[in-house]
Order: structure tokens, then C-alpha cells, then sequence
């Protein structure tokens, strides 16, 4: 799809008319040419959302551009909510909703896929557990079928369990305990998130795998895969009405089950400056910087959570970004750098950055120089038309993001998850846009302080770095 890039409030306009259309059955009163007509046609989102009375949450997002249909099943379970020596447990149950039911046993889910034309995998993440199948929209009653029989008829055995938990533990091998970057930062989250569940690996540590039995699998199948703690996301080229009854036709059945309560996400403020040295096998050395904030869920003010978004986008958004054109480029303090912050999270957040430094420069010089760019968002007032064309960059990458179905779905089914709204996706152009001067340098003040400051250095076993700032 080609948009033309327009001014911020000509290209949030844009948006409003051929993008995001709000709430079930939207009807548009304007006149449009017959180009216009069969874009809009084209383009027109129109959204359903009900719950069945067994708690199942269910929105179904019309997009007719492709004969194809996206499933997508979330439960509001994962990392954040185990405890105990069972740690990993939630992405060992994901890898055994593949192994079958009674209807569809062994490998034959994957195999019905692959025969059909479609697509399913699935993830696990701190807040939740999800599954999606793409399919022909011929076939969409039967990815209902499947993924309905899966929520109540699953079969776990030990015959299945026994491989199944061993390709667990190698994918935790490969991608953490070979893995020196990754194995730091996972203790490195320990400090980061003091008191929140967030600090424990999804995938769990080797110890806790070896825990893990089948009854363990079973009981967290009990307790949290039922229809009222799950949202079932359809967005493809369906009738809404049609496409409700196929779910009451394989849902509505379906027993309600009161499920556990969930572990705290929250983090004290300003709980004080934490640091962390880790010598390893790493070829050369990393810093890496995390503060704790607020999510959109968790903001007092929500304006917060999008100027810090906005922030992020100025601080590292290509290689105009202010890091990589001042530390990178200009400088050569750095090799390379990145930043992260989710907005969309249940609980409190981080934004962190990490970085590698240049030949000769130490992780405290890197650490202080990163520290000083960051300290600038608060005492030098940023242009009007600096934080316009970083708004209009981001907003145009996020609808970028939700042109596919697959897109869309994804940002639904997160922003539900989460406890916010998924009618939020179409006013959250209008939200970044409202971004001001004065929000980013409130924000920089409030957050960007060394008592809510990790950090870590990971230097290589033979070089040893000077104590921390």
C-alpha cells in the first residue's frame, strides 16, 4: 500500500478516513469519486465485539483485500503468573497444545495445515500465552474447530511429554546458556525488576524444566485455559455475523472455570540506583541501561506512556535518531546502539539501552555519555517540529505495522490482554500525535532518574573494567 507522506495533522486525517474506522458496523456519510469509493471499500475496517456467556471474549475485525482468515486464541497466562520451582511451565504447555486431542491426535494439527493451505504457531510472553492459525477463509470453520477441541479436549501424556519438555530444555540451552548476552541480561532482569514477577524467564531455568512434570502441565491447563480467561481474536475476509455463530457453534459449550489469582507486575519508584558487573565469554564489552517506568496500563497519566514512546522513537529510530548520529556517528563513543519500551504491558515497564563502545572507550565513559543525551530531553527544550517529525515517523510505521491481518490481530489481541481497549488501535495516531515539548521533558524529568536506574556491565573474562560510576 503506497501513503503519502503529509503534514501531522493532514496525515492524522488520513488515518481517520481510510484506516481506522471506529466500533461494530461503521457507516460513513461522505461523498467519494469512484477511485475514492473503491479504496474505501477496500480499506474499511468494521469491527464486532461480544462475549459469550461462558466468558469468552471474542472481536472480529472485517478486512476483505484477501481470501484469508487469521485466528488468533490469547490467554491471560504466562511467565509473570508462575511461582515456585515450576518456573517455565506456561511455554512447556504451549509446546504441548501441538501434541493433540482425541479428535485430532499426535501430529495431525500440523499436518491439517500443511494440507490446507495455512499457517499456526504460537508464543508465550510475561502476560500472556497465545495461538494463532491463518487459513483459505473456506477453511475458517475448521481452525474454529481445531483451536475450540484444543481449549477443552486436550490430551497430555506422558508419552508426549517426555520428548517434549527435552526439546524445551535445548531451545533454553541454545538460546540462553550458550548464549553469554542472553544469559547476563536474564540475571541482569533480577535487578531491573526488583519486585515484579516480570524478572523471570519465560522459558524458565534448567533447574525448574527438570521440575516440571506431566501433572504440573495438567493442572496449569486446569487452571487457566478456559474460555473466560481467553480472548478470540478473528480478523480476515468474514461476515461478523457469520463468522459468531461458527464461534458459538464451537465455543458457546464450552464450561466457564474460576482461574487463580495473578502475581503482582508492579514495581516501587525510585527504589534507588542498582548495578551489576558480569565477567563472561563475550568478545567484546556491553552496557546495558534500564529504568523503570510506567506503562500505559500503569500511568497515572497516560500521556506519560506515549511521550516515553515518542522518546524512544527521538533517541533511536535510524541513523537520524539522536544516539546513533551524536554517540554513533558524530562521536564514535559507540559502535552501535538500541532502545526499547512497550507502552502496552499489564504492569510497569522498562526503557532500557543497551550499547557496544567503540575501541578504547570504557563502559563508564559509554554509560556517561548516553546518561548526558538522555539528561539533555530535560533542561533543553526540543523543537516543535523535531518531535513533529519523529510523531509522524512513528505513526506512520504503526499503521505500517496493522495493514495485514496478521498486524492487526496481533495489536488487538495485545492491547486486550493487557487490559486496555482494542478500539484504543484506532485512536492511538491521534494520541502520539498530541506528543508536545512540554510532555518530554516532564516525562524526562520524572523517569529519567538515577534512583530508577539499573545497570550492567558485561565485559570479556580477560578484561576487567573499572568499578561502576
Amino acid at each position: 500500500m503506497f501513503i503519502t507522506f503529509l503534514t501531522i495533522s493532514s496525515f492524522s486525517q488520513m488515518i481517520k478516513q481510510t484506516l481506522y474506522p471506529l466500533g461494530a458496523a461503521v457507516l460513513f456519510s461522505l461523498s467519494f469519486g469512484p477511485a475514492q469509493a473503491q479504496t474505501r471499500s477496500e480499506l474499511s475496517r468494521t469491527t464486532f465485539e461480544t462475549t459469550l456467556s461462558n466468558g469468552l471474549k471474542v472481536i472480529i475485525r472485517e478486512d476483505h483485500r484477501a481470501p484469508m482468515v487469521m485466528t488468533q486464541i490469547w490467554y491471560k497466562v504466562g511467565s509473570s503468573d508462575e511461582s515456585g520451582n515450576i518456573l517455565g511451565v506456561s511455554h512447556a504447555l504451549e509446546h504441548m497444545m501441538f501434541k493433540g486431542t482425541h479428535k485430532v491426535p499426535n501430529d495431525e494439527f500440523t499436518r491439517l495445515s500443511r494440507i490446507y493451505g495455512g499457517s499456526i504457531n504460537a508464543a508465550t510472553f510475561t502476560n500472556y500465552t497465545n495461538y494463532y492459525q491463518l487459513y483459505p477463509k473456506a477453511y475458517f470453520p475448521m481452525a474454529l474447530e481445531l483451536e475450540s477441541d484444543r481449549m477443552s479436549n486436550l490430551l497430555l501424556r506422558q508419552q508426549d511429554f517426555e520428548p517434549e519438555i527435552k526439546v524445551v530444555m535445548e531451545e533454553r540451552r541454545q538460546r540462553t546458556d550458550d548464549n553469554p548476552r542472553a544469559q547476563a541480561f536474564e540475571r541482569f532482569k533480577w535487578v531491573s525488576y526488583p519486585t515484579s514477577h516480570y524478572r523471570q524467564p519465560v522459558i524458565g531455568h534448567m533447574k525448574t524444566l527438570n521440575n516440571i512434570q506431566l501433572n504440573d502441565v495438567k493442572k496449569w491447563y486446569r487452571d487457566w485455559y478456559s474460555p473466560n480467561n481467553a480472548i478470540l481474536v478473528i480478523v480476515g475476509n468474514v461476515e461478523s455475523e457469520a463468522a459468531l455463530a461458527q464461534v458459538q457453534k464451537y465455543f458457546a459449550d464450552i464450561p466457564a472455570r474460576p482461574t487463580p489469582a495473578r502475581n503482582d507486575v508492579l514495581e516501587f519508584e525510585r527504589l534507588g540506583y542498582r548495578h551489576m558487573e558480569i565477567n563472561s565469554n563475550v568478545q567484546v564489552p556491553n552496557l546495558y541501561m534500564t529504568w523503570n517506568v510506567k506503562s500505559l496500563s500503569t500511568a497515572k497519566n497516560p500521556q506519560d506512556a506515549y511521550a516515553l514512546t515518542i522518546i524512544r522513537s527521538l533517541l533511536d529510530s535510524g541513523i537520524s535518531s539522536r544516539l546513533q548520529d551524536r554517540l554513533v556517528r558524530d562521536r564514535k563513543i559507540l559502535t552501535s546502539v538500541s532502545v526499547s519500551y512497550d507502552p502496552y504491558n499489564r504492569g510497569d515497564s522498562l526503557f532500557g539501552i543497551s550499547a557496544l563502545p567503540a575501541p578504547g572507550i570504557s563502559l563508564q565513559e559509554a554509560q556517561q555519555a548516553i546518561q548526558d543525551e538522555v539528561d539533555l530531553l530535560k533542561t533543553t527544550a526540543m523543537t516543535q517540529q523535531e518531535v513533529d517529525r519523529i510523531s509522524t515517523r512513528f505513526i506512520s510505521n504503526l499503521i505500517y505495522s496493522q495493514d495485514d491481518i496478521a498486524g492487526q490481530a496481533k495489536m488487538i489481541g495485545n492491547l486486550e490482554v493487557n487490559g486496555l481497549s482494542y478500539r484504543l488501535m484506532d485512536e492511538l495516531p491521534k494520541h502520539f500525535e498530541s506528543v508536545s515539548v512540554q510532555d518530554i521533558q516532564r516525562v524526562a524529568n520524572a523517569y529519567f532518574v538515577r534512583e530508577n536506574l539499573s545497570t550492567l556491565y558485561l565485559s570479556p573474562e580477560q578484561n576487567t573494567q573499572q568499578r561502576g560510576l
